[in-house]
Parts: structure tokens; C-alpha cells; sequence
């Protein structure tokens, strides 16, 4: 009797059956693995904002304990930034020359959810506030004195002595703005992370707004430091419309990722 060849392989339903596997295992770890990208680049960004932390206090320890100015000329040259010094409003600010530049180490690292925004340089290009590496300073309390001085607190900063809360008192977080560029609205670096409202002297803030600009890109939480140097990972409480640039409602701002925690209040942010 003629024995019939037996053919080794895979038959069709096999190959289908071996594929879906594949599919069903890729569908289960990329999630996972998307997680743990973000979760890493979350951890540098702590990493980074929390030098910064350690730099204002250097900072202030060389300085009669007031910590660095956030923007003392912004109401006159627009030529100083807690993050650096520029000659002429037509160039980006460089962060070699800041105020805290002496005291904290790879300043050029930045926010690694924020290396793919424009670098143009100008006043009106994406990358003229680059130097803050995506992270915002606290600027009405803490980089400013607007809460004493009304618009002239720009050029004052406080001491640490006025923090009466450092454990609830914002420093730095991440940070972003929208403007408008090549037609498009896009985000860039911001160096402030505003309050939740405009603080001009007087003993309460006022009740207008501005602009969110904590961003919260990593895994919907910013990244923030206290002034008494702990990292915290925070979700949005609270957003606001958008009045610059690109123009959105409070509900599109939150889509986008701007806004705010805690209380609807600035006591996260004032030094009571």
C-alpha cells in the first residue's frame, strides 16, 4: 500500500487562529506599555521641578533670603525671567544667564512631554519663553509681590520667612500657554503657573482671571513642587475660558488640559 505524504505546516485556520493571538496579546501590553513611557517621563519631570526647588533655595540663601524675582521688568523692557536674560525682545531668553542658573544643574533639561513644541525664536515665535523647560514659577506670591505693590510687585519676590504654609504653598509646576502660530493655535513653554485670580494689592484678590496656564499632560496631572520642596502629582479641579489667542470656552480649556486644583481660591498659591 502507497503511504501518502504527510505535509508539515500550518493550515489556514492555524495561521488565523495564531494571528489573533498576537493581536489580542499586542491590544493588552501597548496600553501598558504606554503607561509606563508616561510614568517615566512623570518621574523625570519631578526630577526637574524639584531642582528648581533646590535652586530657588540656593538662591535665597545667597540673597537675604528673598528667592529669585519671577519677571522685574516685564511691565517695562520684558528683557528678565526667573529662567533667563535676553538682550533684545527679538530673541528667546537664555537660560545660562538666569538668576537661578549658578544654582541648579542641567538646566537645559526640560519637560520630556514638551520636546516637540516649536523652537522659533522671537517675541512672537513658540520658543521665546523656551528657557523655563515647560515648568511655571509661582509668580503673584512667591517670583512677585503683586498682593502688596499692585503691578509694581514684579520687582520684588518674597523671603522665605513669608511663607507661612510651605507644605501648601505652590512653587513650581508644569506649565504651557496657547498662542496662536502659522494660523494654528499650538502650546509653548509659559514661566508662570497664574492663580486662579489676579492678585493687585489689597487684602483679597480680585475676582477677575487669567488665563489657566497648568498644564496637566502627564497622565491628566501636573506635576508640582511646594515650597517646602515635596513633589505632588495633581489632578484638575477647575478650568476657566480662555481669552487670548486661541479663544475657548471654560469646557474646552479643560479638554485641553488648562486649569487648576484644589479650592477655587488662590490660598494654594498666597503665602498666609
Amino acid at each position: 500500500m502507497r503511504m501518502r505524504k504527510r505535509h508539515n505546516g500550518f493550515t489556514l485556520i492555524e495561521l488565523l487562529v495564531v494571528i489573533a493571538i498576537i493581536a489580542l496579546l499586542t491590544a493588552i501590553i501597548l496600553p501598558s506599555l504606554a503607561r509606563a513611557k508616561a510614568a517615566a517621563r512623570r518621574a523625570v519631570c519631578g526630577s526637574n521641578i524639584r531642582n528648581l526647588h533646590i535652586a530657588n533655595t540656593g538662591y535665597a540663601t545667597e540673597n537675604r533670603a528673598h528667592y529669585a524675582i519671577a519677571a522685574e521688568d516685564i511691565m517695562g523692557p520684558n528683557l528678565h525671567r526667573w529662567c533667563g536674560i535676553r538682550d533684545t525682545t527679538n530673541e528667546p531668553f537664555d537660560p545660562t544667564r538666569g538668576p537661578l542658573a549658578a544654582f541648579v544643574r542641567g538646566w537645559e533639561k526640560k519637560c520630556p512631554s514638551f520636546r516637540d513644541v516649536f523652537t522659533k525664536s522671537g517675541q512672537s515665535g513658540a520658543g521665546f519663553e523656551a528657557a523655563n523647560g515647560g515648568y511655571g514659577y509661582n509668580n503673584q506670591y512667591i517670583g512677585g509681590r503683586n498682593d502688596l505693590h499692585g503691578f509694581g510687585g514684579f520687582r520684588y519676590s518674597a523671603k522665605v520667612s513669608d511663607v507661612k504654609s510651605p507644605g501648601n504653598t505652590v512653587m513650581f509646576t508644569d506649565a504651557a500657554f496657547m498662542q496662536n502660530v502659522g494660523g494654528s493655535d499650538t502650546f509653548i513653554e509659559y514661566s508662570f503657573c497664574e492663580s486662579p485670580f489676579w492678585h493687585f494689592s489689597g487684602s483679597e484678590p480680585s475676582t477677575s482671571r487669567p488665563n489657566p496656564t497648568i498644564h496637566f499632560r502627564h497622565m491628566d496631572t501636573a506635576v508640582v513642587v511646594w515650597a517646602d520642596g515635596h513633589i505632588d502629582y495633581r489632578k484638575m479641579d477647575f478650568s476657566a475660558p480662555y481669552l487670548t489667542h486661541g479663544q475657548m470656552s471654560a469646557d474646552e480649556t479643560a479638554r485641553m488640559g488648562l486649569g487648576w486644583f484644589g479650592p477655587e481660591s488662590n490660598e494654594l498659591f498666597d503665602l498666609k
